[in-house]
């Protein structure tokens, strides 16, 4: 969102330029005289101003449409015209409000204005008719103008300590720390409706994102490693355990307490951002939006919301991606478990879509790598040899050259004037072995060192350091012939001791194709390296 648009009969007016962050309450107050022509408009903190042509008046004896944008008086509704928001209050008077009244409005104040609006929400079922997706549900002031951006989500399956972790992180977000006692009651206000979930023969409890410090019994975050002063603890059990939990039962409700880290419970997250999932493995043509957000549960698990048509949900048995326009197009999760997350690697299974996303992938933040797993690493930690992910997928398929079906390595790497294509060589004599002067003869150790360009190829996973960027055996890729002989023409005894093709980087990678199931950073005209070395008798 980069503007705000207002219109009024053949009046429009756009300002408010900048912007402006997802899930996030908007107050907004538009002011306007029709007789001087002068508007305001309120915009949380911001205020903009002006003058502008406009009509006269707005008449009435029409339909006023709220979250719809309307091609005919009363229909032609389409859904890329439907707003996709909560609105949470309207008021419509027939004066122009002071200053103070509408800063009031947009910072949160009661507000008793004289005389009642025209239209508002204060009788809502009643006075409007409502159509289409809509959800009605009760909201307090206080709820409309929080300043924290924080939001929790609810994960019901029974994980470890380390599990949740890594699942937190998968999605975004984090175990919470409550370091307040307001923060620690936020917490068990959002609990309480999934106590059915989440109860078992040791009553109700979740993990929080400390951890104990043995030698001092302080306790710190588990990511951040900073000290944690708030404490809520009704009694010190389980002291050898390195884990904290909080209780939602009726004796200990609300207090904390030690809890193997090995202990499996329902887990929450801790959402600071908005955090985006990218789907990756759609083709161009598809129907499904690429990136979804975090948003809220649908009965007890995530819902992910695209960017435009598309939700992705639990429906019980699996995870079903839907196209929301039309019903009947729709991929679905092939899952084994009930604890499976749309994260990783998974196989989907489509309906009536414009291609078939029979393998797909999902991620979180730009710069990383997804595990098959749906562990997430940095990028740079792809084929690096070291394996980072729990299933070492990040070392697999770590080909550096992909050739493509129509390459002959026999055949030198054209150029588009048709010359001989240019070779680079570099000669570095590491040592004399013998010579004879019975026979004239010398021996001597060397490293031969080519370098060319091969527009054909294209290259993946390569750094900055050439040695880190080897072509396996067996790659079938171009190399330029080596024939050897002396001053008057005669062969020569030539004993080679190994040979390594390296890959150069030279520029930035290609930009990342989302239609590929795995991220990865390729490239193409690079420079190749081959180092041989040599023993040779002349």
């Amino acid at each position: 969102m980069q503007s705000v648009v207002v219109e009024a009969e053949k009046y429009s007016l756009t300002t408010g330029k900048g912007s402006y962050t997802l899930l996030g309450w908007w107050r907004f107050c538009y002011l306007h005289s029709f007789e001087t022509k002068q508007h305001t408009i309120y915009w949380n903190d911001k205020v903009f101003s002006g003058t502008s042509e406009g009509p006269e008046m707005v008449r009435g004896g029409g339909l006023l449409v709220i979250g719809q944008d309307q091609d005919r008086m009363g229909g032609g509704y389409t859904f890329s015209q439907s707003l996709n928001a909560v609105v949470a209050d309207l008021r419509l008077y027939n004066r122009t409000l002071t200053n103070s009244e509408a800063l009031d409005f947009v910072s949160c104040k009661e507000t008793h204005l004289d005389p009642q609006p025209l239209v508002s929400f204060s009788d809502f079922k009643n006075n409007w008719k409502i159509e289409g997706s809509v959800n009605i549900e009760d909201l307090n002031l206080a709820d409309i103008c929080q300043k924290e951006s924080s939001f929790l989500i609810m994960f019901p399956e029974a994980w470890s300590f380390s599990q949740a972790v890594a699942m937190c992180n998968n999605v975004g977000g984090s175990l919470p720390v409550p370091i307040s006692a307001r923060e620690n009651e936020q917490i068990l206000s959002f609990l309480n409706p999934y106590i059915p979930y989440c109860s078992d023969a040791h009553g109700y409890s979740i993990a929080l994102g400390m951890l104990k410090e043995y030698e001092t019994h302080s306790h710190y975050h588990y990511k951040s490693g900073e000290n944690i002063t708030y404490s809520n603890f009704l009694y010190r059990r389980d002291e050898d355990s390195n884990c904290v939990a909080i209780a939602v039962t009726e004796d200990d409700y609300g207090y904390w307490y030690y809890s193997k880290c090995d202990l499996e419970l329902c887990t929450i997250c801790n959402f600071t951002s908005v955090t985006h999932l990218k789907v990756r493995g759609l083709c161009d043509e598809s129907l499904f939006d690429t990136t979804y957000l975090v948003l809220g549960e649908s009965g007890e698990k995530p819902v992910f919301r695209g960017f435009s048509n598309s939700q992705l949900q639990w429906t019980g048995t699996t995870w079903t991606l839907t196209y929301l326009p039309e019903n009947n197009v729709k991929a679905t999760m092939t899952t084994k478990f009930e604890d499976e997350y749309p994260v990783g690697l998974r196989q989907w299974i489509t309906e009536g879509d414009r291609c078939s996303l029979q393998q797909g992938s999902s991620q979180f933040l730009d710069g990383q790598y997804t595990c098959d797993d749906g562990t997430c690493i940095s990028i740079d930690h792809r084929c690096d040899l070291l394996a980072h992910c729990p299933d070492l997928s990040d070392e697999i398929n770590c080909n550096t050259v992909k050739l493509s079906e129509t390459y002959i390595w026999e055949l030198p790497p054209p150029l588009p004037d048709g010359s001989p294509t240019p070779v680079s060589v570099f000669v570095n004599i590491t040592s004399v072995r013998d010579v004879s002067l019975i026979d004239l003869s010398i021996s001597f150790d060397m490293i031969l060192v080519f370098t060319w360009r091969d527009p054909r190829l294209t290259f993946q996973h390569l750094r900055d350091n050439m040695d880190q960027n080897p072509v396996r055996e067996g790659v079938g890729v171009w190399h330029p012939e080596v024939f050897m002989e002396d001053g008057d023409g005669s062969s020569v005894d030539v004993q080679v001791r190994g040979r390594q093709t390296f890959v150069r980087r030279v520029g930035p990678p290609n930009p990342d194709i989302p239609t590929r199931l795995k991220e990865g950073r390729q490239s193409i005209n690079i420079q190749i390296y081959p180092r041989t070395v040599y023993t040779m008798l002349i």
